[in-house]
């Protein structure tokens, strides 16, 4: 009896890593994106302040891009006044999650929670629902270290150059 259920315990050490493995993106494409601290893709300065209060930081990417970082809702978000808010990263822990994965989750958490990511560069996970993207990296202990949810961009090549623009 006791090398049926050690055999038993053999198949299930087998099984398992596979199981924790299978779970599911939650979005699709056409769903809308969830809202992330609050904000949603697409919200302009007056939303952003009434929900997060003014940035604690604001810095100038380009001629029309910032990026408002809110310390203590631990939140930053990249905003350009076509898009409204183009990217939320989340900063901190207690700051939320996005579809149930936080700051510091470990790799096999995100898994068994969303599987196994259509894209990967590297360090970087990318989970894609149509028009928007959630994208997080790991750290060497395999954590989430940073975690995001943006617009797509379609690149574009041209006369002039490379761009991107938004992916409607």
């Amino acid at each position: 009896m006791h090398l049926i259920s050690w055999i038993m315990t053999l198949l299930l050490l087998q099984v398992l890593p596979a199981a924790a493995q299978s779970g599911a993106f939650p979005w699709k494409a056409g769903d809308a994106p969830p809202p992330v601290a609050g904000i949603r893709l697409g919200d302009g300065r007056p939303r952003l302040e009434a929900v997060l209060g003014r940035p604690s930081e604001t810095q100038q990417l380009e001629k029309d891009a910032w990026a408002f970082t809110y310390r203590k809702r631990g939140v930053q978000v990249l905003f350009t006044p076509l898009d409204g808010a183009a990217i939320i990263y989340l900063l901190n822990r207690r700051a939320g999650d996005i579809g149930g994965v936080r700051l510091g989750d470990m790799q096999e958490a995100v898994l068994a929670r969303w599987g196994e990511p259509p894209i990967i560069q590297g360090d970087t996970a990318i989970y894609r629902a149509g028009a928007w993207v959630v994208v997080l990296k790991l750290d060497q202990k395999n954590r989430v270290k940073q975690l995001g949810l943006g617009r797509a961009a379609e690149k574009a090549e041209t006369k002039e150059g490379t761009y991107y623009r938004k992916n409607d």
